[in-house]
């Protein structure tokens, strides 16, 4: 009675694997640094887990007062433990955020564990379906929609020539933006002021936000051939 019932936990624990395959592999076909192995892990892990606790009630029989496992205790657990690891795909370069959607994937698997070692095969199934169709449909969605870009611009000019390069600056971006898409789209907003007393220079940080059809590499390029502007730095 009780291989058999080891046999159906094992059955939990093989379809959890097979699910999240299918999430894992749809991760390494796109190069993410948590790929098909450790999908893997964690969606068979997380079902080891709940099947553990399976196996326990049925080793012990009725549970009594003294003695109750809470299934949800266990669940819990796991979420908790995959937030770590997940934190560690997590990459900040920059201004740039990278490996959110891993974080989320490796979360959704041990998820998907979760329901398949509880046996809830049609849920587990379910939900493997439409997290594939997330990863791979609304992808190429959002890339259709509009987007905002933010860059954030270092300028270094003399202090004469501050508010003419500034003025030329939002002629550049936001002005040539209007009258080409009949609205204004680009925002430039200035986020610090550096002053070098000595130089007679100013150095001005601005974030701007645009959409893409805002051409700012070549705004700036244009910018720095200015009269009065010593450096434009660009970044992400």
């Amino acid at each position: 009675m009780i291989a058999m019932d080891e046999l159906a936990l094992l059955l939990r624990v093989l379809v959890a694997a097979a699910l999240s395959a299918v999430i894992g592999l749809e991760r390494e076909l796109h190069g993410r640094p948590a790929g098909l192995r450790t999908h893997l892990l964690v969606g068979v892990g997380a079902a080891l887990v709940m099947a553990a606790f399976e196996a326990a009630t049925i080793y012990m029989g009725s549970p009594s007062d003294a003695l109750r496992i809470d299934p949800g205790r266990l669940a819990a657990g796991v979420i908790t433990g995959i937030g770590f690891l997940g934190a560690g795909t997590i990459l900040k370069v920059g201004d740039w955020v990278r490996g959110l959607t891993t974080a989320a994937s490796l979360w959704f698997v041990a998820m998907l564990g979760i329901v398949a070692g509880q046996g809830l095969y049609i849920l587990a199934i379910g939900g493997c379906a439409s997290g594939l169709a997330i990863l791979s449909l609304i992808d190429p969605l959002a890339a259709h929609l509009p987007h905002r870009t933010y860059h954030t611009l270092e300028l270094t000019v003399t202090l004469k020539r501050r508010e003419a390069v500034e003025d030329t600056l939002n002629e550049l971006l936001v002005g040539s933006n209007r009258k080409r898409a009949g609205k204004g789209k680009t925002r430039i907003t200035r986020t610090s002021w550096r002053w070098d007393g000595d130089q007679q220079m100013v150095t001005l940080s601005y974030r701007i936000r645009h959409d893409r059809s805002a051409a700012v590499e070549e705004a700036i390029e244009q910018l720095s051939r200015q009269e009065g502007v010593v450096r434009a730095d660009l970044h992400l």
